[in-house]
């Protein structure tokens, strides 16, 4: 029997480290994921709403006429490594869908995403290869009359509540979403989103 321990633990402990597939359509299953100190799915998520929304009610895009976003460059100043496209993209998407305002895919702001096949056919002008009647025209291209453009801060503090407590560490995260009018270079929008998490493990330089 002595021998079956290790056997035994060892199974326990495999078992302890299955990999559990989160299905993201089931709000149950997602409030239930586990909680990390970096930023993840569900801050995503909500911090894109929320900005979206912000933005839709400000009003900015009833005071220009048929708005066109660039999507300019979020700059990540965290201690984590991640492509903010994936607050981006996010945010672009709802705001296509919603109707309120439209995004250019064919001007590259900074580091922001471009459709190259936009400019890939339009250099086919003149290849006798292509049927010169279904290559678009020059002057169709929409230029971008706002641009978006923004930061993601990262700032930790350490925490303490007593002599024999072990320290813990609050990392607060600062979205800042800027929307400025390309025609005055006047900011229309900006709003700014908290992300709050405490515990141990806290991301670090």
């Amino acid at each position: 029997m002595k021998k079956l321990f290790p056997v035994a633990l060892c199974a326990a402990l495999i078992g302890c480290g299955e990999t559990r597939v989160v299905d993201l359509n089931n709000e149950k299953e997602v409030a239930a994921m586990q909680n990390v100190m970096e930023l993840e799915y569900r801050d995503w998520t909500a911090t894109a709403e929320e900005m979206t929304k912000s933005m839709i009610n400000s009003g900015a895009f009833a005071k220009i006429k048929n708005p066109v976003i660039a999507m300019g460059e979020i700059k990540n100043d965290t201690m984590q490594r991640f492509d903010t496209d994936i607050l981006t993209q996010k945010i672009r998407k709802t705001l296509v869908n919603s109707g309120r305002a439209k995004v250019s895919s064919s001007f590259q702001n900074g580091k922001s995403a471009q459709d190259e096949t936009t400019h890939n056919v339009r250099a086919t002008r003149g290849n006798s290869e292509y049927d010169a009647s279904t290559i678009v025209s020059q002057g169709t291209l929409i230029a971008p009359n706002m641009s978006m453009s923004g930061k993601m801060i990262q700032r930790n503090l350490k925490l303490q509540s007593g002599w024999f407590s072990s320290v813990d560490t609050r990392v607060e995260y600062y979205l800042q979403l800027a929307l400025t009018d390309v025609k005055t270079g006047l900011t229309v929008w900006e709003d700014e989103k908290p992300i709050v998490k405490e515990g141990d493990h806290a991301p670090t330089w």
